[in-house]
């Protein structure tokens, strides 16, 4: 039998459950394949499965150091560490799993390097003699006088609205100049007069009927 009919015969065992046998058709497999550190994670699996726990031990012992050849310290790790729950006592497997974990912590270990100063800006050379007359101008020793800032310019102040009686009945208005002209006329005559409060002339009652007609 070949290796994957051997494979495919110890997942049938594993799924059904058949813990010893699939151990047993593993240890077939590792005759044929010993490098292969997954057959041992298997292996050691099927046995802890079955119950034995020190043949389960020694496979994942087997396992984390073939994965540890080839570069997996985090699974050789979690290998040992299945092996150490099996069997807290045993104090091989302790002290490969904390050497383990010692040699990889002083590789994470972080590395602060030296302060590194700011490098020093340098003056572009068509600007040199603008940056000289103004340290001149400011007459401070060893001290950088910056151009002023430009002023900004100030906001424009709003223009007033423009209202004009065009006859008795008859007002224009508009809102800045430049604008256009809203004209309002009545049949009846305007009052035009200045309040310091609009709601009183609001709560009065008008009977005044008045057109909005823009200019056009």
């Amino acid at each position: 039998m070949g290796v994957r009919e051997l494979k495919e015969q110890a997942l049938d065992l594993y799924s059904r459950r058949k813990f010893a046998e699939c151990a047993r058709t593993y240890g077939k497999l590792l005759e044929l394949e010993p490098r292969d550190p997954h057959l041992y994670v298997r292996h050691a699996e099927a046995w802890r499965r079955a119950g034995d726990r020190q043949k389960a031990i020694s496979s994942y012992r087997t396992a984390a150091e073939l994965l540890l050849q080839l570069g997996c310290e985090a699974r050789a790790r979690a290998a040992l560490k299945v092996a150490l729950e099996l069997d807290p006592r045993d104090n091989e497997v302790a002290r490969a799993l904390e050497r383990l974990s010692s040699a990889n912590a002083a590789r994470q270990a972080v590395h602060v390097p030296p302060a590194v100063p700011p490098p020093t800006t340098r003056i572009p050379e068509h600007k040199r003699d603008m940056v000289e007359l103004h340290t001149r101008q400011a007459n401070v020793p060893g001290r950088l006088a910056l151009p002023p800032a430009p002023a900004l310019p100030a906001a424009p102040l709003p223009s007033p609205a423009e209202v004009r009686r065009l006859s008795g009945n008859t007002i224009a208005m508009r809102a800045a100049p430049g604008t256009r002209w809203v004209v309002i006329s009545s049949r009846t005559p305007l009052t035009a007069y200045e309040v310091d409060e609009l709601e009183r002339v609001m709560s009065r009652e008008f009977t005044l009927e008045v057109t909005v007609t823009p200019e056009g």
